[in-house]
Parts: C-alpha cells; structure tokens; sequence
C-alpha cells in the first residue's frame, strides 16, 4: 500500500496533526496569561503584548513566513481605521506581526464569546463585540470607542471569511465608523492566508502568508453619507492589491529581522 496520499506522505500529515494538538495544548496558557495580564494590571492594553507573542510563536511552530509590503504607511502614535479581506483565522497572527507597533482592537462578532476561555478574553480585552443580527447594538458598541485615543480598530470588511478566496462585499460599517471618529481608512489586503488554514479544517500548512498595506484614506470634511463611496473606495484598493500579491512571486527567507515570525520580512 502507497504511504503517500493527495495531500502528502502519511508521515506528513502526521507530523502536521501533531503540530495542530500541540497549538490546541498550548493556546489555553496564552489566552489565561492574556486575561491575567489585564485582571492584575487593571490595564485593558496589557492583552495586547501577551497576543503578540501568541501569535509570533504561533507562526513559528507552523512554520509559516508574514511578509509586510509598506508597513511604513501606519506611522506609531497615529490612530487608524483599518479594513481588512478575511480568508482564514490566521489573518489575525499576520496582522499581529504586520504591524508590532500598533495598538489596535478587533472589531468581533458577539457571539465567539461562547467559546470557553477565549469568549470571556475577548470581553476582557476590549474588543469591540457586535451582533451581525442587529442594527442598532453593532452601531450602539462601536460608538462607545469613539473618541479613543492611541487606538487603531481593525474591521474585517466582508463580514466573514471568503469561502474561495474571492473578495466579497465591503460593509459599511468600518468607513460609517471611520467617518465619525475623524479616522484615517487604511485598505489592508491579505493574501496566502487561505492556504495555510483553509476555511472549516483544522489542519495548517506551512507557507506564506502576504499583507499588504494600502494609503490611508483620510477622512476630515467626509460626513455620513459618504460612507457608500468610502468603502467602495476602500475596496477596490483591496482588490487592486490583492491582484498585485496574487501575480507577484512570493519570496521567502530564513531570516527573521523582525523577530515576529519565522522570515518575517517588512518592505516600505
């Protein structure tokens, strides 16, 4: 009998299963050090140094490069608005690395707060927690963050993971928010992430995974009903990148300059 399968050797599918019981084991720790660094300071930003490593570590043990194209354009001390595509749950590790100096916040859907140990992170944390189902606590959630200073806030703008990898509608949420916080929008463009984790398995492959950083956007003298035109705008600068990572080698290293990641790598 052939020890090789579609996928790969036997053994290699193997190994791979390990690795992901090994992340399973360990992700726990980080998630109670991430509570507990919040619980003891009293300080909601201390989640995020803890999350860091998670996520660097994470990358490593998968074996999987971040490679940041124009991180210079998220200048430190400045507060952004950042819309993101979402192919896979390792978006998030990348954004991590991406961007080290960064304090940001994710915008979640409220119900991942039923997951045991991570749900309760989340609150802890301060993310910002919306129901997709209504209207008016999503608005009523974000508002309370406005006017937050040294805060960037990362919306995934499909609303959900891509089944294919096609990039799906924006929301419009992010740039209505943008827009009344006085916030620069900031196009971030994900690719590769869908092949290391694809959607609805478990099993992470080692690979690439690219972030491109878009031009901010600003947003001074926009009001609400510009949102449509923002986000349209924010979209199609995601897509214009995505063309552009997805018809452009991907080139790896055993570097890592960063220290975030193995071959972690920044282009400004």
């Amino acid at each position: 009998m052939s020890m090789r399968t579609r996928d790969g050797s036997t053994f290699s599918r193997l190994f791979r299963a390990l690795r992901v019981g090994v992340f399973f084991a360990i992700s726990p720790l980080y998630l109670t050090a991430t509570i507990l660094a919040v619980l003891v300071t009293k300080d909601v930003r201390r989640w995020y140094p803890v999350a860091k490593a998670w996520a660097a570590h994470s990358l490593w043990w998968f074996k999987i490069d971040v490679e940041c194209i124009d991180g210079s354009r998220i200048e430190p001390g400045r507060d952004y608005v950042l819309l993101c595509n979402h192919r896979s749950h390792f978006d998030i590790f990348s954004l991590f690395v991406s961007l080290p100096h960064t304090y940001a916040r994710f915008v979640a859907k409220r119900e991942l707060t039923k997951v045991p140990i991570f749900g309760y992170g989340l609150k802890v944390s301060g993310q910002i927690l919306v129901d997709r189902t209504d209207h008016s606590q999503a608005v009523a959630e974000l508002r309370k963050h406005l006017g937050e200073s040294g805060v960037s806030v990362v919306f995934f703008a499909e609303g959900q993971r891509s089944d294919d990898a096609r990039l799906m509608p924006f929301k419009k949420g992010g740039a209505a928010f943008a827009i009344e916080a006085g916030l620069p929008v900031v196009p971030v463009a994900i690719s590769g992430s869908e092949a290391v984790l694809e959607k609805h398995s478990l099993m992470v492959a080692p690979g690439t995974i690219r972030v491109r950083i878009g031009s901010p956007i600003e947003t001074s003298g926009l009001v609400a009903e510009d949102r449509d035109s923002l986000t349209g705008r924010a979209r199609d600068e995601v897509e214009r990148m995505l063309d552009q990572l997805e018809a452009a080698p991907i080139q790896t290293s055993a570097e890592s300059p960063t220290g975030y990641s193995r071959g972690a790598k920044a282009h400004v």
